[in-house]
């Protein structure tokens, strides 16, 4: 073959073997250059969220965990495990065509769930907590808000791991983040959504580039406060929200360069010993 054989005129399976060894973040804008570079990019892609999709399963190696909080409450809030449901479509492998512009615009989504290492959470404000009833241990994960009566609004940190599982709970052989952000919660739009059960619930993104984002179930709780017999106009009151987790959604490129550094930090802790690495994290 010629040393100035333009790339794009190469065989699909040569093409399809220069290309596959590029890391995804190099691969993205190669979907731009041609329908020939995109058609082999995405097929690559398609190959790569088999096997991410796979290693996320019950079974598989990977787990995507979340960490949900107030700012107050970090040390004290359970981090939990996040299910894989599905990524959204973005390659057609009948017609050979991409259906969207980018996998940068493709999104994961995730189920945040409960563990049995996971306590509850400490409450913001313990003593406004109700008595605990043995119903409630068997809830979907949630976040209780608190806002006081100056409060105008809440906000939680939100931040996401891809973590290889080692032989006990809270102990991964890899550790790789892929995004940090935080959630403002206003009073007016927490009011809002707990009235109005009926419509689906919106992504409250974590960051402006929406890498990751959550969806809850809001509902109103008694804040275990006597309200006043009167109150002026305009006089906010002290309000309690329940935010039950629903979904995690996650930039599905972003997963996929997380899921890289985790095979390659797995390489490395491979080469110092396979306990060499360890990362523990506390489950509260």
């Amino acid at each position: 073959m010629p040393p100035d054989t333009p790339l794009n005129s190469l065989p699909n399976e040569l093409l399809l073997s220069i290309l596959n060894d590029l890391p995804t973040s190099d691969l993205l804008p190669l979907t731009a250059v041609s329908h020939h570079f995109s058609s082999i990019a995405l097929r690559i892609f398609h190959h790569r969220l088999h096997n991410l999709a796979v290693s996320l399963s019950p079974s598989g190696r990977h787990k995507l965990i979340l960490e949900c909080y107030h700012p107050t409450a970090k040390i004290s809030t359970p981090y939990l495990y996040c299910e894989y449901l599905s990524t959204d479509q973005f390659y057609d492998e009948s017609s050979d065509s991409a259906l969207r512009n980018s996998l940068g615009e493709v999104y994961s989504h995730f189920k945040p769930v409960l563990q049995d290492e996971n306590r509850r959470p400490r409450m913001r404000y313990p003593r406004r907590r109700p008595e605990l009833e043995e119903e409630e241990e068997k809830t979907v994960p949630h976040q209780d808000i608190y806002l006081d009566a100056d409060e105008g609004f809440s906000q939680l940190c939100v931040i996401t791991n891809l973590v290889k599982l080692g032989p006990k709970p809270g102990l991964f052989l890899s550790h790789v983040n892929i995004s940090e952000g935080l959630i403002r919660l206003k009073r007016n739009f927490l009011s809002t959504a707990s009235s109005n059960r009926t419509a689906e619930s919106e992504v409250l993104w974590a960051d402006t580039k929406q890498t990751i984002g959550l969806k809850f179930k809001i509902e109103e709780k008694d804040t275990g406060i006597e309200r006043p017999v009167l109150v002026a106009e305009g006089e906010e009151l002290p309000v309690a929200y329940r935010l039950q987790f629903e979904e995690l959604v996650v930039r599905t490129g972003e997963l996929l360069e997380a899921f890289e550094g985790a095979e390659r930090q797995e390489g490395e802790v491979d080469g110092e010993g396979k306990e060499g690495r360890a990362v523990v994290i506390a489950a509260f």
